[in-house]
């Protein structure tokens, strides 16, 4: 918010509002989504254009605007995207089981604390107690929420060569029934990563609750 007063950093504005904006936008819709003139609008796009933060692309008779930073996609359409995908997957597959399998090669692609490699630190000492690396899992299981926009709660119970993740307010179930599926998926990403340390591990999802907004995921290391 811009306090009384205080200078209004147009090109920070700009900048912002095209990267949330990837696709491309005119000088209107800057205007009209930073709240100034066309001509000012106009005037801070050309001094970002001479300084090569900004690149323009001629559709028809529109000049389209860009952030040359625009590598990351705004949230909001990969949650799109993916909820796309999530129900086309469902429609086509019964067995949820199946759905392990593109966990297990998605784990393939990722780097820790998304994908394969634990630290060393926490790996147990001996095969007769596991619960620190357990209760590790369970404390960086970000496998599961990298589509969260807020941390969902997690706790974890022990139960010997075994755990039970429990998940609760999970607001993408508010978006999206479809979501489910994701946590299949996410089971198998999560047995393929701990399956480097221990290969006989198996996650499997025990329950979903859309309702609740709640998910439970066992882990089994032997």
């Amino acid at each position: 918010m811009i306090k009384n007063g205080e200078k209004r950093d147009f090109s920070k504005e700009i900048l912002n509002f095209l990267l949330i904006n990837p696709s491309g936008v005119t000088i209107t819709d800057i205007a009209k989504g930073i709240n100034t003139s066309r001509i000012t609008a106009s005037k801070y796009v050309a001094i970002l254009e001479a300084k090569k933060k900004v690149s323009t692309k001629q559709i028809g008779a529109y000049t389209l605007y860009y952030n040359v930073q625009r590598g990351l996609i705004p949230k909001v359409i990969t949650l799109s995207f993916y909820s796309g995908l999530l129900k086309g997957l469902k429609e086509d597959i019964i067995e949820k089981e199946k759905f392990k399998k593109y966990g297990n090669i998605i784990a393939e692609f990722m780097k820790f604390p998304y994908g394969s490699t634990i630290s060393d630190a926490v790996l147990p000492k001996d095969s007769s107690n596991n619960d620190k690396f357990l209760e590790y899992i369970g404390d960086h299981i970000s496998i599961l929420n990298f589509i969260h926009e807020q941390k969902p709660k997690i706790t974890t119970k022990l139960m010997g060569e075994e755990a039970l993740y429990t998940i609760r307010d999970i607001e993408l179930f508010e978006k999206s029934e479809h979501f489910d599926v994701h946590y299949y998926i996410a089971s198998g990403v999560l047995e393929k990563i701990v399956s480097r340390q221990f290969p006989k591990a198996f996650c499997n999802v025990e329950k979903i609750d859309v309702e609740k907004r709640l998910v439970k995921i066992s882990l089994k290391l032997n």
